[in-house]
């Protein structure tokens, strides 16, 4: 992004976050408002934004870009998170705000982050490189299934896509939402090959068609990969628990992987928004 640097917003990132999430004894109001202004931000990400030109949720001006984005995703969100939080700036909202007034906010601020990383999947698909979908792996498992449902609607025969969407089912939700899922879709993933003709045919050449054959014949599907992946790791949660929820515990994990490799726009954009989406988060080690 030509205008938009990470860098110039750490320190107000920052601030907005550690009163929103990290401060304690934060009022509901208090926290609402400063994701209003967090979310001034991220609208600057996705509209690539120069620091100096002013930017607010409800102007026209945003709004009409906003539109033109054509995701409903993104602009019902900023319209939930501007209207709540244009009240909690202002007095006129005396009321008591509740624990359902936060939970939209919130849920509004997670589908700005999957819309992100949306329209970076729309340029460059999922799955085509590995070390991208690693690192994606590593977000909380509720910013993937958002971003994976909204992508699997745009394009069903991705089974990286399907792959994944069910995993982080598993992982945001539960076992049992997960395999309803697959199971709505039985006679869909039935049909769809669990690899690539390219991949098919490269595993015959390297381990020979009569083991090659034998390998792609464990999965031969979309529906019996799915199904055996999730009870697979359903198990492993099972006995020894998720390795992290939310942003708090996923945050080492990011550190230690680091940015992928490489300095192709493509791969330089992906470690923007990565690291953004990170920005300002701190450790459940940090809290303590």
């Amino acid at each position: 992004m030509a205008n938009f640097n990470n860098e110039t917003y750490e320190a107000l990132v920052d601030d907005l976050l550690n009163d929103a999430f990290y401060l304690e004894g934060a009022s509901r109001r208090g926290t609402i408002a400063k994701i209003r202004q967090y979310a001034e931000v991220i609208v600057r990400k996705i509209l690539d934004i120069p620091r100096k030109t002013k930017v607010t949720l409800g102007d026209k001006r945003i709004i009409a870009k906003i539109e033109e984005k054509n995701n409903p995703l993104l602009s019902d969100a900023i319209k939930v998170i501007n209207k709540m939080g244009s009240k909690c700036t202002h007095t006129q909202l005396t009321r008591e705000i509740t624990p359902e007034d936060i939970e939209a906010v919130i849920n509004s601020l997670f589908n700005l982050y999957a819309y992100l990383l949306i329209d970076y999947f729309e340029k460059y698909e999922f799955g085509k490189n590995l070390e991208a979908v690693r690192q994606f792996s590593i977000l909380p498992p509720i910013i993937r299934y958002l971003t994976l449902d909204y992508l699997y609607g745009k394009y069903p025969d991705n089974i990286m896509i399907i792959d994944k969407l069910s995993l982080a089912l598993l992982k945001a939700l539960n076992k049992e939402a997960a395999i309803q899922w697959i199971e709505e879709r039985k006679e869909k993933l039935i049909i769809t090959p669990s690899i690539t003709k390219e991949a098919e045919e490269d595993i015959i050449k390297k381990a020979g068609k009569e083991f090659g054959l034998l390998i792609i014949s464990t999965a031969p599907n979309m529906y019996n990969l799915c199904v055996e992946r999730i009870n697979l790791v359903a198990e492993d949660i099972s006995k020894n628990g998720k390795l992290y929820i939310d942003f708090e515990s996923a945050i080492d994990y990011y550190k230690e992987s680091g940015p992928i490799s490489g300095e192709t726009p493509e791969i330089e954009e992906f470690n923007s928004i990565m690291d953004f989406l990170y920005l300002g988060r701190k450790s459940y080690s940090e809290l303590s």
